[in-house]
């Protein structure tokens, strides 16, 4: 009860204070921007500068809609549900409010009956997926009207049935029900930018259901914004996937002068160091647990108390979209785990599973999923020891670990960083453009250097630094904020970005600060720029 109450303060803070530095007068115009409504706080600030902006540039009215249908809640909604929309919009009501305090005209929800799709055009595509996809690999390129939409199918449904399956099985009932509905929320989106005049969308997320509208604006030629507190960045029908500017990444390296490389690649050596040290870095600001701890002297002999070479697996979260940076050489992360499972029995190496840490807060039932689901595989191997959930890189990399797998993971730079060589299963990894990790280009290539133990055995350390230097000092995540670690340090944690006490924090600490003209200048460069990313100090031209 009492925190509820505390919420609440924040909300009506950041209301009034919205209230003061925006105009909420009323546009006469049929143009539209849209913007994703959501409860991400610290979305929100941004949000509520660069919606305004676009408003001006466009001569628009905001509209707020609904991105997270079949993700987190139903396409239909009940009548008690729609009752309580309409209450909160007429009262301004916690996040209705929020949207409204920045110049919010209206909300829009995929439900809307002026927008309802007729039953037989949905059975008709419906019937078009069934023959064209057989298999999950025909599922995850799925397409209509030539907009890629299977991948984000695909993730939507394993994100929402979390616990249900860690993967896709077809001829599911469940799954084919949710097909249909997936195919509905695509037309109600298709009819929408049919009869509205949308002049620019902004989402929070490239992936999921969340991203449906964005792919279709982007097809339609409608400016398409992706914006959190950590980036700014545009999609296209060429480039609508996360981490996309990771394959121009050495391009881009080399594209600055001398002088801006050793500039950057200082400050990469300066936070690798510390990054090792196990001092927390928002370079990879989710991760809230340092995977280098060093407080922890165990080194778990036990495990590994064998001649044996060590492989090591490094699991994902089953259910973490694993298409958000495109196809890899599997079709999601269980059949990848599957794989390597089954491919453990050479005699002459000892297989070992390292799930994520403990990270805690609002990631905790997806985590506690994932250890679950490899407990159970594990059973069926043999040669394969599930490791303690808290042991560090640094304690398997004195167990002398042979090689890691892993899809695209972040641990592509933690092992190279201790010299042990990474084995990638997607060629659409943050890594892709260095030499420090091994891609193989197929799962025969993939094959081959498992059974022949032909790993990278010369890891270049300044192929690591240029890959931190551009992928994130130059993309720096300060895009905003006026330095997005600091933020997160005196908030607390990463997880209160998205929290209602993020209102008062950006109004006592940082508004004083923010130099709007300077901000809102930047904001409007973007817009009519060629150029995909919104960088604080640098100029990013087209890739």
């Amino acid at each position: 009860m009492k925190k509820n109450i505390i919420n609440l303060f924040y909300f009506f803070i950041f209301f009034f204070h919205n209230k003061k530095n925006f105009s909420h007068k009323k546009k006469i115009t049929k143009k539209i921007i849209l913007i994703e409504f959501n409860n991400f706080c610290s979305n929100h600030v941004a949000l509520s500068y660069f919606s305004n902006i676009l408003k001006k540039q466009f001569n628009a009215k905001i509209v707020a809609y609904y991105g997270h249908a079949l993700l987190s809640y139903p396409l239909k909604i009940s009548f008690i549900k729609k009752f309580l929309i309409n209450i909160g919009e007429f009262f301004n009501w916690r996040f209705f409010g929020v949207y409204k305090s920045f110049g919010t005209e209206d909300f829009f929800h995929p439900n809307n009956k002026n927008y309802l799709i007729d039953k037989k055009k949905i059975i008709l595509e419906y019937k078009n997926f069934t023959k064209k996809v057989k298999n999950l690999n025909d599922l995850q390129n799925y397409k209509i009207k030539d907009i890629k939409i299977g991948d984000l199918l695909y993730d939507t449904f394993l994100k929402s049935r979390y616990d249900l399956k860690p993967t896709i099985v077809l001829d599911d009932d469940e799954f084919k029900s949710f097909v249909k509905d997936f195919i509905n929320l695509f037309f109600v989106w298709c009819e929408y930018f049919s009869k509205n005049n949308v002049k620019a969308i902004v989402g929070s997320h490239v992936v999921y259901s969340i991203a449906l509208p964005l792919r279709i604006a982007a097809k339609n030629n409608i400016k398409s914004f992706v914006l959190s507190p950590e980036y700014l960045f545009k999609i296209n029908n060429k480039y609508y996937h996360q981490n996309y500017e990771c394959s121009h990444l050495k391009k881009i390296y080399n594209s600055l002068d001398k002088k801006k490389q050793k500039e950057i690649k200082k400050i990469a050596k300066d936070k690798i160091n510390d990054r090792l040290l196990g001092k927390y870095s928002s370079d990879y600001a989710y991760i809230t647990k340092s995977p280098f701890d060093n407080k922890n002297k165990n080194l778990y002999k036990k495990y590994f108390n064998n001649h044996k070479k060590k492989f090591l697996i490094t699991t994902h979260d089953f259910v973490d979209a694993p298409h958000a940076m495109g196809n890899s050489l599997f079709e999601d992360f269980y059949i990848w785990l599957k794989f390597l499972l089954e491919n453990t029995s050479d005699k002459r190496v000892k297989w070992y599973i390292k799930t994520h840490p403990p990270f805690g807060s609002d990631w905790s039932i997806y985590l506690k999923y994932e250890r679950r689901v490899v407990r159970n595989l594990c059973n069926n191997y043999k040669n394969v020891i599930l490791l303690p959930q808290n042991i560090t890189h640094n304690q398997l990399a004195k167990n002398k670990v042979n090689a890691v797998f892993t899809v695209n993971g972040t641990v592509g730079l933690d092992y190279a960083l201790l010299n042990i060589p990474v084995i990638n299963a997607s060629l659409n990894n943050p890594h892709i453009n260095f030499s420090f990790n091994s891609h193989p280009k197929s799962i025969k290539e993939l094959l081959r250097i498992i059974k022949n133990f032909k790993f990278k055995k010369n890891i270049s350390r300044e192929e690591i630094y240029k890959f931190y230097a551009i992928k994130n000092i130059f993309f720096s995540k300060n895009w905003f904020f006026s330095n997005f670690e600091n933020t997160i340090k005196s908030i607390g944690s990463y997880h209160n970005l998205w929290k209602p006490l993020f209102y008062s924090y950006w109004i006592k600490k940082e508004f004083p600060y923010l130099n709007n003209l300077e901000i809102n200048k930047r904001l409007k460069k973007f817009i009519i720029s060629d150029e995909n990313y919104c960088l604080f100090n640098n100029n990013l031209g087209k890739f």
